[in-house]
């Protein structure tokens, strides 16, 4: 049941929005699990339209983190683990004040705009969305800029996020997003490599599968280091790195969508290696991927498509295409919804006590 957030008790409101994002260079594997630093660099592309709304709210009344999960329109949150949302929100605090008090229980209410746990990277938009929340009602900010004039800025918000899941670290900034691993857990770093106006890029999610993942990504990770493959991807990531770059910088759809395919089939390719066989798709996602190459080769179709831990590919494509790609979907696959994205930028944070004020 969603709990109604108090009012008269509460001070602090403030709503944060932070947006998902799809790994063009993955993220899999981890060099120490408990601070999560990645085994590689990876390269992200922000989102518009699939994001995390959550509000937050400094209350007077209780004891301890209320967290409440909410719906959308058409999509409902399953129950996260609020263990680990609790631990990881008193973390937080010890590290906010170094920048001020951060006293006080909080009362949180949080949304998707998508289908959670299902490959499209609910939990990087939901730690980013929590911890800007977080952070906006303890310090009492009401925007990025306030935040920033307390000396907290977007690189603190990354590495906080990042503590709560490894990929919402790329959920805070917009645009084209690497995160570098560093020499050590202390040294990573994620930020944006080329901004949103760059490069617009529009993103069809099709649906295949709105079931959550029988196997979680932290278990994903784990099993990765036991497939034969993992040493072979590891060596080529940095080459595939420097041309993933280079097609964004020069805008070369048909050159990043070649790299990005190759990506995502090797990752799955290590995934099904490993010791515990992890499979994250099935026939369905198999024979969609075959009919996407077939019009491609035959020159129907000008996309792309990626695959993060999940069933559902994103496909990649100039705006402009759009229209003529969903229309082919939509007659081949009358039973997958489309989600349509875009490049987007990062995330934000407003007051509510404004709102409720009317200014």
């Amino acid at each position: 049941m969603v709990s109604i957030l108090p009012t008269s008790s509460a001070t602090g409101a403030c709503r944060a929005t932070a947006p998902s994002n799809i790994a063009l260079i993955k993220y899999w594997g981890k060099s120490d699990a408990s601070l999560n630093w990645p085994a590689n660099d990876s390269l992200s592309m922000t989102l518009s339209r699939a994001h995390t709304v959550t509000t937050a709210k400094k209350s007077q009344g209780m004891a301890a983190h209320r967290i409440a999960f909410g719906t959308s329109s058409d999509t409902a949150i399953p129950a996260r683990d609020n263990g680990k949302a609790q631990q990881y929100l008193e973390w937080l605090r010890t590290e906010v004040r170094t920048f001020g008090p951060a006293e006080g229980a909080l009362d949180i209410l949080t949304n998707n705009s998508f289908p959670s746990s299902c490959g499209i990277a609910s939990s990087a938009s939901g730690f980013a969305a929590l911890t800007l929340a977080a952070v906006g009602a303890w310090t009492g900010a009401k925007n990025m800029d306030q935040l920033k004039a307390l000396g907290i800025s977007t690189a603190h918000l990354s590495a906080w996020a990042r503590r709560g899941s490894g990929s919402a670290c790329r959920s805070i900034d917009g645009g084209f997003v690497r995160w570098t691993r560093g020499n050590s857990p202390e040294q990573q770093s994620a930020g944006t490599i080329f901004c949103d106006d760059h490069w617009q890029l529009a993103d069809l999610i099709v649906m295949i599968d709105r079931s959550a993942k029988k196997v979680s990504s932290t278990e994903g990770h784990a099993r990765t280091w036991t497939s034969p493959l993992m040493k072979m991807r590891m060596s080529g990531l940095s080459e595939r790195m420097k041309h993933v770059l280079e097609a964004i910088e020069s805008r070369d759809l048909e050159r990043l969508g070649t790299l990005i395919e190759t990506e995502a089939t090797e990752m799955h390719a290590v995934m099904m290696t490993a010791i515990q066989r992890t499979d994250y798709f099935g026939t369905p996602t198999i024979n969609f991927i075959s009919w996407l190459r077939n019009r491609r080769a035959a020159g129907n179709i000008e996309a792309w498509f990626t695959l993060d831990a999940g069933a559902n590919p994103h496909l990649l494509c100039h705006p402009q295409h759009v229209a003529h790609l969903r229309e082919q979907i939509i007659k081949n696959f009358p039973d997958y919804k489309i989600l349509e994205d875009q490049t987007g930028g990062g995330a934000k944070l407003e007051s509510l006590e404004e709102k409720s004020d009317g200014h």
